[in-house]
């Protein structure tokens, strides 16, 4: 073994030109392979690091037949629960050990002597480490009795937070920490417990959370009132011994079923699903969407595979004299396989070892290119796990590259083999092989090329679909005072239009605003009921229209265009008459076929039509606009929200500014969640842009590999008929009749490649439809321009053996035999 090791290092050395080419074809395909597999496997297939992790569950609500809360693409999806809902499972469910609500929130910590810190807590019931068995490592968890207000001033640290701000210092356990709380106000709390270094949930968030706290039901959600619904509860659950899922969701079924009965309005169609927690953390859209990724990166993988093993076919007829000579010297046929499959199996380790460095720099790329919301995206590395992959995919490229052309080289025929002139003559079945894999290679270039027209056509789709708003020179951010200011709710809306008053003074601001309710494509959404004087509404049916509290130079600020009417005016205000004004999609749900501008509807009273404004998306780009209300500030009960700043620059130049204002007006609130609206649609295209990416850069790795190896072919065909081609030059063939025989030779294996791939590709695009935007999976300019596109590319690879094939000295050929 160790002399076939140095004859194959020996040969690899000798034949600079052939490894230089095989170790680039092979870092291309293993290197893209391995980056995707370690997104892949940290998303979809790394296991939850949780004791039993296949015995957690996910429960949540699921409504039946046509309801906004669906979601078409991901059947399986759960939604968020209502806290009055969750009360009722935990009392009536049978089948679940144990089982925890968590909602989330923001904190900001503020020590003495240091800088206030946003944290990223958890509000959890005491459950919640009983579902996922952990334990803090020092101190305790929180109990049941801690659910109750009063006795809900507690705490637990993360391993992060507790190194970060306290040192490590294990006396920390039972101090007292402050902390603002934008759903308690500010308040000492109690650290119980601090838990253990490699725990987080979610598991792989992008930001990790910093502090759990109990949760405690709002004393306006322990009831269920028939005009309000707040469903944001996460619950998770771990299955009893012995109890499947199947089994857990027909006990749900039945518990679902009393509560529609007890309370068939706000249960209406409302069902409760279970699902694997790994299923309901990644989803099944996701799941999909990487597995495609993987199989594409697959594809590359094999066509860079037929290309090394059509190199080691073209360096196989060169070496026939010298395997002979072997044969001859009484190697066996196992013998010279050995040392050809080790020929192969180095090369591809080597080129393992060109990728591996390579995936780890594309890795970062991918990372910092994947959606935020993309689950575990933090836990994304190449890791001992990927390392291992790679490996097993060296082994295996080696073999799939090296077994054919060893198995037919182990056979040589001496007799030819050791004459003097025997150049390793390729017989027609080598010949068949090596077009055979050409063929492969264009087919399955032809399959990534149509993939990455239709993601490319998606994402130019996606990018000229109106908004309804206009995202440049746009600056957002946060601001959430603590909850006990909401008693005096005018109180707070004088102070949010005080600041907002100042942030419009400031150089470089051309319009200043605030929304609550949630900005465009933020996914926020506060549904109510808006009803119009004089017509029966049917609360079984209506879904509401989405509420936004904003100030008067909003829609300004967004170029939200007005359609009629007018905008809100600095007199609007708290005393003056109320107003409201309502998307297009409203004034056609509300006031069908007839103009809505004046007439009165009633939502929180009261209010008169002022104005008709242009339908703005609001959870997502594929998702269309739905009916939408506005109503100002100073006439609504809003006590926070996020400031829309226009600029006439760079949005970030304001921001001093804008921190300066809020922090005259409200010392102790700090901003949060700074960002563009610009980034935050940048955000929604994330996964329509690096689809688009990577199937372009996949399309691209197939079409050079493909070239490359249909110039190999026809460059081998051309010396292998270097005589024949003499022989006709000197019968009265032309150097355009050899050129057109390259290229005819060329075609048909071109020709054969875009056939079949086409076919394939349009048989495999139905698995694409669900992540393409606007845009049939069989849209024949997706498939035209993969075909012209490798025709060019194949005319260019066989132009260059054509061009030297005509070029032949009939009496130089000759004279060589």
């Amino acid at each position: 073994m160790r002399n076939d090791l140095n004859a194959a290092i020996r040969f690899l050395r000798s034949s600079i030109s052939f490894t230089a080419a095989a170790l680039m074809v092979l870092t291309l395909g293993l290197g893209a392979s391995t980056a995707i597999f370690s997104v892949v496997d940290a998303v979809v297939l790394r296991a939850l690091p949780f004791d039993e992790h296949d015995r957690l569950v996910a429960v949540g609500e699921r409504y039946a037949g046509t309801h906004m809360f669906n979601d078409s693409r991901e059947p399986d999806a759960l939604s968020s629960a209502a806290p009055q809902n969750y009360a009722d499972w935990a009392a009536q469910q049978q089948v679940f050990e144990s089982m925890a609500a968590i909602a989330s929130g923001w904190l900001t910590l503020r020590e003495p002597g240091a800088e206030p810190e946003s944290l990223v807590p958890e509000r959890v019931t005491s459950a919640f480490f009983d579902v996922l068995r952990v334990r803090p490592v020092l101190g305790r968890a929180f109990t049941q009795e801690n659910e109750i207000e009063g006795r809900d001033r507690v705490v637990v640290l993360s391993d992060g937070l507790w190194r970060r701000r306290f040192g490590g210092d294990p006396l920390v356990v039972g101090r007292t920490i402050r902390l603002d709380d934008v759903e308690g106000g500010e308040g000492v709390y109690e650290v119980l417990g601090v838990m253990p270094s490699d725990f987080t949930y979610p598991v792989g968030a992008a930001r990790a959370t910093d502090i759990w706290v109990p949760y405690v039901v709002p004393a306006d959600q322990r009831v269920r009132d028939p005009a309000s619904r707040s469903s944001y509860l996460q619950v998770i659950a771990r299955l009893k011994p012995g109890v499947s899922i199947t089994q857990a969701q027909a006990q749900m079924n039945q518990v679902a079923a009393a509560l529609e009965a007890a309370n068939p309005v706000w249960n209406k169609d409302n069902r409760i699903g279970v699902r694997p927690l790994i299923d309901h953390m990644v989803g099944s859209r996701t799941k999909s969407w990487m597995l495609m990724l993987l199989g594409a990166v697959g594809i590359v993988l094999l066509i860079a595979c037929a290309n090394v093993a059509n190199l080691l076919l073209a360096r196989a007829s060169a070496r026939e004299r010298e395997v002979g000579i072997r044969a001859a010297l009484g190697a066996g046929r196992w013998r010279l396989v050995r040392q050809l499959m080790i020929e192969s199996l180095l090369l591809s380790l080597a080129g393992t070892a060109c990728a591996v460095l390579a995936a780890w720099w594309g890795v970062e790329l991918l990372r910092a290119s994947l959606p935020d919301n993309l689950p575990r995206v933090s836990s994304i590395a190449v890791n001992f796990r990927v390392l291992a992959a790679a490996a097993g995919l060296a082994v295996m490229t080696g073999v799939l590259c090296g077994i054919v052309p060893a198995l037919q080289l182990s056979r040589p025929d001496l007799s030819s083999a050791l004459k003097d002139g025997a150049r390793g003559s390729a017989g027609a079945g080598r010949r068949r092989l090596r077009s055979g894999l050409v063929v492969v290679e264009v087919a399955l270039a032809v399959v990534l090329l149509v993939a990455a027209a239709l993601f490319i056509g998606s994402f130019v789709s996606a990018m000229n679909i109106d908004t309804g708003f206009d995202a440049t020179n746009v600056l957002t951010a946060q601001i959430s005072p603590p909850i006990e200011s909401r008693r005096a709710p005018r109180t707070r809306a004088l102070e949010l239009t005080d600041i907002v008053d100042r942030i419009a003074q400031l150089p470089g601001v051309v319009h200043a605003s605030l929304i609550s309710g949630g900005l465009p494509l933020a996914g926020g959404m506060s549904i109510t009921t808006l009803r119009v004087p004089g017509r029966r509404l049917d609360l079984n049916t209506d879904q509401g229209v989405s509420i936004r509290n904003v100030t008067p130079e909003y829609h300004s600020a967004l170029k939200i265009p007005l359609r009629r009417g007018r905008l809100f005016q600095r007199s609007d205000r708290e005393g003056s008459a109320p107003v409201i004004i309502l998307n297009e999609s409203a004034a056609k749900k509300y006031f069908p076929n007839e103009s809505p501008v004046g007439r009165t509807v009633t939502l929180n009273g009261d209010r008169t039509v002022v104005g008709i404004v242009g339908d703005v998306r609001q959870t997502s780009l594929e998702v269309d606009p739905r009916a939408e209300a506005y109503v100002p500030v100073a006439q609504g009960h809003a006590v926070s929200g996020d400031l829309v700043i226009r600029t006439s620059g760079d949005p970030y130049e304001v921001l001093p500014g804008v921190k300066a204002a809020v922090l005259a007006v409200l010392p102790d609130v700090p901003v949060r969640n700074v960002t563009t609206m610009e980034t935050i649609l940048s955000k929604r295209l994330a996964q329509r842009r690096l689809n688009m990416l990577l199937m372009g850069l996949f399309g691209l790795l197939g079409l050079v590999i493909s070239a490359v190896g249909i110039y190999g072919v026809m460059a081998y065909v051309v010396s292998q008929r270097t005589r024949e081609i003499g022989v006709r030059m000197a019968l009265g063939a032309t150097p355009w009749d050899v050129v057109l025989m390259v290229l005819r030779n060329a075609a048909a294996l071109v020709v054969a490649g875009l056939t079949i791939g086409a076919a394939a590709a349009w048989y495999l695009s139905a698995a694409a439809r669900t992540f393409l935007f606007h845009l049939e999976p069989t849209d024949v300019r997706a498939y035209v321009a993969p075909v012209l596109l490798l025709s060019a590319a194949a005319l260019a690879a066989s132009a260059i053996p054509a061009r030297r094939a005509a070029r032949v000295d009939p009496m130089v050929a000759l004279r060589a035999e």
